[in-house]
């Protein structure tokens, strides 16, 4: 990842050389070879724009850390991390502070500047499994599965208590068709969080990677025994239409879908069972259900009548 700290704040009384040097100063210290800057908004207080130099500039770390502190609890975001910024010019692989930028970032919405602070930081101290989870999280809604994975396991070895951590190694593991390690993970963040449904819910997604649907039957029951979860209903659906429950298949279907579409969705699973005549059956109802289904519908039925014909002439 590369990036920096060179932020949209905007002071006109600071020179912009002194804004590069900054930044520069940041990134070669912290071992960083580009830079991206955002664009500049305005000042959160009209009066920072009268704001002596002096009073712009911290004298030291401890005075950039301090200003910046009071900014953040004031509710002056950007002026928190221009101040921030300042005192890694001092100290660059200060934990506290990059740790503080990420999570502005973070509450901001810049997930990539969050998680080049958070990367500093955690590199800084690769043993704070705190610090290596959230790195490894605002990495996954950022889509990097690959290097979410690394920081997300680091972080459970290191003995994160955060269930979100090892839920979501568990997540990237069953997308991965790492089923066993899956499970396990899973079931290391139930017993973090017995009174949360999504552990058990991709405890239940593995075991169904895995072909075990009877432990996933059991594992999303016990999710929907805690929140009603539309996926949980989804995936119960899939579940029983796998063990041929055709009828309490599209009965978990229709807590989460109309008619139709529940109709449509059992005709797919049976198609794919190779359970012809069912699956015809239910694709003819979620034609009479809604016209919206008809021409997917009898597309679907045709490729369930030319199966019959095949398995009939055989």
């Amino acid at each position: 990842m590369t990036g920096s700290f060179v932020h949209r704040f905007h002071l006109p009384l600071v020179p912009t050389a002194m804004l590069v040097m900054l930044g520069t100063v940041l990134l070669l210290n912290a071992g960083c070879a580009s830079t991206a800057a955002r664009q500049p908004t305005p000042v959160a207080h009209p009066s920072a724009a009268q704001t002596s130099r002096s009073s712009v500039l911290a004298k030291n770390f401890e005075d950039a850390v301090a200003r910046g502190d009071a900014a953040w609890n004031a509710g002056q975001a950007d002026m928190a991390i221009y101040l921030y910024v300042q005192a890694l010019s001092f100290q660059p692989r200060d934990v506290v502070t990059l740790t503080k930028l990420g999570t502005i970032e973070q509450a901001q919405g810049d997930l990539q500047l969050a998680a080049r602070a958070f990367e500093l930081a955690a590199n800084a101290k690769p043993g704070d499994a705190n610090l290596s989870g959230r790195l490894g999280l605002i990495l996954t809604a950022l889509g990097d599965n690959e290097n979410a994975w690394k920081w997300l396991k680091l972080g459970v070895d290191n003995g994160s208590t955060d269930w979100r951590v090892v839920d979501q190694l568990s997540v990237i593991e069953t997308r991965e068709g790492h089923y066993v390690d899956a499970v396990q993970y899973a079931g290391q963040a139930a017993a973090q969080a017995p009174k949360i449904a999504l552990p058990l819910l991709h405890r239940a997604e593995a075991y169904y990677g895995m072909g075990n649907y009877g432990m996933a039957e059991y594992a999303v029951r016990d999710a929907l025994r805690l929140t009603e979860l539309p996926d949980a209903w989804r995936l119960l659906g899939q579940i029983k239409a796998k063990q041929r429950a055709y009828p309490a298949s599209v009965d978990s279907l229709l807590q989460v879908m109309d008619s139709a579409t529940a109709y449509n969705m059992a005709g797919k699973l049976a198609l794919d069972n190779g359970d012809n005549a069912v699956a015809l059956r239910y694709f003819e109802k979620a034609s009479i259900a809604s016209p919206v289904y008809m021409t997917e519908s009898q597309r679907n039925a045709a490729i369930a009548r030319e199966r019959l014909s095949v398995t009939a002439k055989q």
